[in-house]
């Protein structure tokens, strides 16, 4: 739903012709700031519809987006975790963004490329 979102409003079309200009790492970055807007986006979604959630739904997500972390990933798979490889962010980025899209309840607070922490 969230990179629906992104797609209509037209930023993964911009962020996709920045990346093509862009190195790898950098790329990556730009992949990173698209995801943790999406999970903002998500959480967005999920306070405006809070009445139709189940009690623990919130709490589920928070704890998937836990655990799709780039950094919890490769930890799992036996490596050392590399921030610059990340395409999604970290478990704490994403839970982060989750939760700030929930609270706020605005697509306004999920300006991941206006800020420089992520």
């Amino acid at each position: 739903m969230a990179h629906h979102v992104q797609d209509e409003l037209g930023i993964l079309g911009k962020a996709n012709q920045a990346r093509a200009r862009m190195s790898p790492a950098e790329s990556n970055a730009v992949s990173v700031r698209i995801e943790l807007q999406a999970d903002c986006l998500a959480g967005v979604w999920a306070e405006s519809v809070n009445a139709l959630l189940k009690p623990g739904d919130v709490e589920q997500a928070i704890t998937a987006a836990r655990q799709i972390g780039d950094d919890t990933l490769q930890r799992r798979a036996g490596r050392v975790p590399q921030p610059h490889i990340f395409s999604h962010g970290s478990s704490a980025q994403r839970v982060r963004w989750f939760t700030r899209g929930y609270e706020r309840g605005r697509m306004d607070a999920c300006d991941t490329f206006g800020t420089d922490r992520l």
